[in-house]
């Protein structure tokens, strides 16, 4: 049996894993960064993450984050699972939840990216014991079960290839502490070009009081995903990315600046949109325009309500090739002078004038332009077009 450890700043982790590899080395490889580590097991059979899994319960996020489980969904089948004494993944194969190929390749995919993690790692120290002795790698993770091809080749390819991604990421994101902030709304998540799953899961979280490390922590998917996510959103101009040192006039490093001079808005507007992250984004907006902003999820008496007494105009976000949505304009309509503004996804010369038909004063496409939106309503609320359309 040998040992041999040293600097892995120096050595590198890509001829680290490669030598090892190439010798068909078996034994207990750890690497340490302050007191994270992180140890993989090298076995006549490939390789397993014996531990270092920052997640509690890497698979349940798997599942969620991947549109199979709902969070309140999972939380009911850790609840039969811990009555059943099965193993999570057992359990959800037995279940019917996923079939035993879905999570073996969603299992090996949670190691590979934990492995993937490694080569963003500084300041790091490693140690590899030669043994065959599966017990000297000690107390198994939530992953040690999951055995990956021992040919290093196609991780370290992947690697390598996320490495030059980080290095443009860095020069965005140069520091974990910087806290990012929403200014922009992200109005077709298709066209981004991001994982949307991600957007909708880390996008919420950017508030301006997270910082980046933060988001990593809480968010369900893998730091690289974050970081990429957060980059993605940064250079499209939906973020702001400031120092946590900074108290009063956060400095945008990246993005738009929000409303650089010029009149706040005024009145109060009803936002009514089935999609809960836009429509949160866009009271956002509007209420930095000077707005008083309410939010519903649907029409209904609530909604009727507010107009009858206290709304200004309302902004709905509805598909104009629905019955429902004609419905809902035709109601609007009718039961109030309040000027609405009819937000689609939908450009065919049908669907905006089934919209002008049932009483929009004007119907603006995704992805919206915010600058459009918030003329638009300063022509509905001005005095001039007001006493026009009583």
């Amino acid at each position: 049996m040998r040992r041999v450890g040293g600097d892995l700043d120096v050595f590198g982790i890509s001829n680290l894993l490669q030598m090892l590899s190439s010798a068909e080395s078996h034994g207990v490889l750890t690497i340490s960064k302050g007191a994270e580590k992180k140890v993989i097991q090298f076995l006549p059979g490939g390789i397993r993450l014996v531990s270092g899994v920052r997640r509690t319960n890497p698979l349940g996020e798997i599942l969620v984050r991947s549109g199979i489980l709902s969070p309140e969904r999972l939380a009911e089948v850790l609840d039969d699972q811990r009555k059943s004494g099965k193993r999570l993944g057992d359990h959800v194969v037995d279940l019917g939840i996923v079939t035993r190929e879905t999570l073996d390749s969603a299992l090996r995919e949670q190691v590979a990216e934990e492995i993937y993690e490694l080569f963003t790692w500084t300041d790091t120290s490693f140690e590899f014991f030669e043994t065959l002795d599966e017990s000297a790698a000690g107390e198994p993770g939530p992953l040690a079960g999951v055995l990956l091809d021992g040919n290093m080749m196609s991780l370290m390819i992947e690697a390598a290839r996320r490495m030059d991604e980080l290095e443009r990421i860095r020069a965005v994101i140069p520091d974990e502490r910087l806290i990012p902030q929403q200014i922009e709304l992200p109005v077709s998540f298709d066209e981004l070009g991001l994982e949307r799953r991600a957007v909708e899961e880390i996008l919420p979280l950017a508030d301006g009081s997270r910082s980046i490390d933060r988001i990593i922590e809480e968010s369900l998917y893998p730091r690289f995903t974050v970081l990429r996510t957060l980059y993605g959103l940064s250079e499209r101009g939906i973020l702001k990315i400031r120092d946590q040192r900074e108290t009063e006039g956060p400095v945008t490093i990246i993005g738009k600046r929000l409303n650089p001079g010029g009149e706040k808005g005024g009145g109060k507007i009803l936002i009514v949109s089935e999609l809960a992250t836009f429509r949160a984004a866009l009271a956002w907006f509007l209420r930095n325009e000077g707005y008083a902003v309410v939010e519903g999820q649907g029409w209904d008496s609530w909604a009727e309500t507010l107009c009858q007494e206290c709304v200004s105009a309302v902004v709905l976000d509805v598909s104009m090739e629905s019955d429902d949505a004609l419905a809902v304009c035709e109601r609007l309509r009718s039961l109030t002078k309040i000027p609405f503004i009819v937000l689609s996804s939908n450009a065919s010369k049908k669907a905006m004038t089934n919209a002008l038909r049932s009483g929009a004063r004007c119907v603006l496409l995704k992805p919206l332009k915010e600058s459009v939106l918030i003329a638009r309503l300063a022509e509905l609320l001005s005095p001039h077009v007001s006493a026009r359309n009583d």
